[in-house]
């Protein structure tokens, strides 16, 4: 066996520009095999080590428990460990969110509670706070201060008004940026000041529990998930009370469905690699029969035939894949940081921090072994085919062989010869050699069409015009309960609504405003059920300028505008059938509208299910005209201004816009921009890393055009220096190579398109149903498509000019006297 190897090798040697392609190959399969497990399992370990840094260690909690139920899910078998936690109230403050809050010290543990100075409160006056909180109200001190703060007590309808309490501060929390930049705060009490501002009949604790891992072996984020509500079940406790930790179970369970993606994108660059690599050998062996014939005339056993054909794949492997997985190696931290996936930079420099501690080991040894052994598989799997072949030749074929790319019998004779009939003979004369090259390429081709057609879909101009209706909105900043801002009541809000016709003729004349499109939003009571978990508790008024969008979107029975007018029927979202499945056009839905003086009854019918964006219905699923709207109040029920501009944005408009809200916290204002902004960072990413995944790729696969056209010279070498010899020109025979790339390449862009247009319809399709990335409509990926034609062209151009400069360093004599 020592002679097979040493004859593989030389080989090897001998043809250096096949093997050479086969590298770079089986070199850029390396690559993908390595970084897209490791990208991926480092991604998320990072992002698991961030939460396991920031986030509370508790698996779920259950809302709204009494201690009675409390102390049942304390001795619940399958609960490891589980705390209480009980919101006392507010502090009062402007600009600020402070909970006040008790939890005892298992719960203490689960939430990281760690003071940074001090002791946990125990007296009915201590106080555990931060620095922050402090500079919030202006106060400085330190632990055994005493200072006065307005708190609102927590009541079963609502919040209390406020009311001065004198604390000791008796321990700090640690401040982080995340709580700075936000204004939210926490403040810890004893039990005793519960005891004291709360009856016991009115707590509603919070249960923070983790389950335990000896309730099911290997357990996973899925199992996770069902013991917890199996758990809120037996203690009836609503899934609309259950909280789970998702986060941090993410962090800490496996997610079976991560694996199968990468398992999937495995799959892809396996078939990938195996077409290439195959296909190099397959148009590389027609020149090979003669050397192969020869070894089995001199005794070689179709065993060692086989083993010689392994060997030099091996061989070009051996030295093909260590280079893939350094520069693989190189790559992982700068690709890690480039797919950063925050665009908060407290998060972002955590992500960082964790990278360049080494808290997580980046480069793992079992992605290496599996680099290597799924890629020697895939160049066991490539030669699989061309080893039969080269088994299969016998001596006898091996001298009738002709080495030119036509057998002489299927040669016809032309009255007249033409650089185009020159370029068809050798196309056809190996009809298989040009289908495989063509479907090889193809294949990426179709899957590069098929990502971009979904990425062109997923387009943040219209996601964002799917959440947004116009360029800015304004709306009504409602608040229920809160004692201490009674005007944010909805029922004080529609008193004097701050969305009256006055502000709406101020930013009519505004520069820029083309129209202020007012809709009508009614609080109202139904006769369905359970709609708590649907928030059903309004309908919407759309003025008769967004009928069109309405009609447009109707998938059951039909509504004119008239019908809407009348007031007795609605439209109904087709999200509400998610909660209320039986609903069907002509059903009836009864509701009483709650305007603070009146309650009108009201029996509306569904004339109509129809699929509509947030931008416009604002998340309400029962839809009527407006006009119908303002007839079942008295009050101004406006309850958005949707404001059409002249632009996208303009910064002007904007800071206007502010201007006329004033200093009043009664409206909120957002703008497209700032939604787009969103969407595009979401997605950049996201489409940065695809097109480089594909794009490496497509380069492997370039490889057999390359091939194919190396091969189609090395065989004809003799052909054309005879051609040359009889008048070609250089000229004539580079448009002759040029017109049979050109062949490689309308045959692959025809395939490619078609097949990749047809089954980026069908993904388009399943995403749109899914509601993947928001798209909602098909956009033909018309850039991608023509960037691949244009690198494909500009690929052959300078294959083309390699190749003539390649034949013409040879004489014609040193051609004419070719022989393989």
């Amino acid at each position: 066996m020592k002679m097979v190897t040493r004859t593989a090798i030389a080989n090897m040697k001998y043809h250096k520009s096949k093997n050479i392609l086969t590298g770079i190959a089986i070199f850029l399969t390396t690559i993908l095999l390595f970084i897209v497990p490791s990208i991926g399992m480092d991604s998320v370990d990072i992002q698991f080590a961030m939460v396991n840094q920031t986030y509370p260690t508790w698996h779920a909690l259950f809302r709204s428990v009494d201690a009675d139920t409390a102390a049942g899910l304390m001795a619940h078998h399958d609960i490891e460990t589980g705390g209480l936690r009980c919101d006392a109230g507010t502090f009062y403050h402007d600009d600020a969110d402070i909970t006040v809050t008790w939890m005892d010290s298992a719960a203490q543990k689960l939430y990281r509670a760690e003071l940074s100075e001090g002791t946990f409160p125990e007296k009915a006056d201590e106080l555990v706070i931060s620095e922050g909180m402090l500079k919030e109200f202006g106060i400085s001190g330190g632990i055994g201060t005493r200072i006065t703060l307005p708190f609102q007590k927590y009541l079963p309808d609502g919040v209390d008004f406020a009311a001065d309490r004198e604390f000791t501060i008796c321990g700090f929390l640690p401040d982080n940026e995340a709580n700075l930049t936000s204004h939210t705060y926490m403040a810890l009490v004893s039990e005793a000041f519960l005891n004291r501002e709360i009856p016991e009949a009115a707590r509603e604790y919070r249960f923070l529990f983790r389950i335990a891992d000896t309730v099911q072996p290997d357990i996973n984020l899925n199992t996770a998930e069902e013991i917890i509500l199996a758990i809120g079940k037996s203690f009836d406790i609503p899934e609309t009370d259950t909280n789970i930790n998702m986060d941090y179970l993410l962090a800490n369970y496996v997610d079976s469905s991560l694996f199968m993606a990468i398992v999937i994108i495995i799959l892809v660059i396996i078939a990938a690699g195996t077409i290439t690599i195959y296909s190099i050998y397959y148009v590389s062996m027609a020149q090979r029969v003669q050397e192969f014939g020869c070894l089995t005339a001199v005794g070689a056993t179709k065993r060692q035939i086989r083993q010689i054909v392994l060997r030099e794949g091996l061989c070009t492997a051996c030295i093909a894949i260590p280079l893939g997985l350094a520069v693989s190696t190189l790559l992982i931290k700068p690709i890690l940081i480039l797919v950063e996936p925050s665009q908060d930079p407290l998060s972002a420099r955590l992500y960082c921090d964790i990278i360049g501690s080494h808290e997580i080991a980046l480069y793992k040894w079992q992605f290496y072994l599996l680099a290597i052994v799924i890629t020697f598989l895939t160049v066991y799997l490539s030669l699989f085919l061309p080893m039969r072949r080269a088994q299969n030749i016998s001596a006898v074929e091996a001298m009738r062989y002709q080495s030119t790319s036509v057998k002489q019998s299927d040669r016809k004779g032309q009255t007249e010869l033409s650089i185009g009939r020159l370029a068809r003979t050798n196309l056809t004369g190996n009809k298989k050699r040009s289908l495989i090259t063509i479907l090889s390429m193809s294949i990426t081709g179709i899957l590069v069409i098929t990502a971009a057609t979904v990425l062109s879909c997923a387009d943040p101009k219209e996601s964002a015009d799917s959440d947004i209706y116009g360029q800015y909105q304004l709306s009504l900043n409602d608040e229920s309960g809160n004692r201490e801002h009674p005007e944010r009541e909805w029922t004080r809000l529609i008193q004097d609504n701050p969305l009256s016709e006055e502000l709406k003729e101020q930013i009519d004349e505004l520069d820029g405003v083309e129209q202020v499109v007012e809709s009508t939003l009614l609080n109202i009571n139904t006769d369905l059920e359970n709609v708590e978990q649907t928030g059903v508790d309004s309908l919407l008024g759309l003025p008769k300028s967004c009928f069109p969008e309405l009609k447009k979107g109707i998938m059951e029975g039909d509504a004119s505008w008239e019908e809407l007018v009348s007031g007795d029927n609605i439209i109904l979202h087709q999200a509400m059938l998610r909660w209320y499945p039986d609903l069907k056009v002509g059903d009836t839905i009864q509701i009483q509208v709650q305007d603070g003086e009146q309650e009108l009854s009201r029996t509306l019918k569904i004339i109509a299910i129809g699929d509509y964006p947030f931008g416009l219905t604002g998340l309400n699923f029962l839809l009527t005209s407006k006009d119908a709207a303002d007839r079942l109040t008295n009050k101004n029920c406006t309850g958005y201004f949707h404001i059409i501009a002249d632009k996208s944005y303009d910064e002007a408009l904007e800071n206007s816009l502010r201007e006329l809200m004033g200093t009043e916290d009664l409206l909120e204002l957002d703008t497209w921009k700032r939604v787009y902004d969103d969407w595009e960072r979401t997605l950049e990413v996201l489409r940065n890393i695809c097109f480089a995944f594909l794009g490496i790729l497509s380069f492997i696969c370039i490889m057999n055009l390359i091939n194919t056209m190396i091969n189609s010279i090395h065989i004809r070498k003799k052909e054309l220096g005879i051609m040359q010899a009889i008048g070609m020109t250089n000229v004539q025979m580079s448009k002759m190579l040029r017109l049979e790339g050109l062949f490689y390449i309308l045959g692959t862009l025809f395939i490619s398109v078609a097949g990749g247009s047809l089954l980026g319809y069908a993904v388009y399709l399943w995403a749109k149903q899914n509601h993947m990335f928001s798209i909602t409509r098909y956009h033909f990926p018309a850039a991608a498509v023509s960037i691949m034609i244009a690198v494909m062209i500009l690929v052959q151009l300078i294959l083309t000019a390699l190749l003539v400069h390649s034949v013409k360093k040879e004489s014609l004599i040193e051609r004419i006297r070719f022989s393989e």
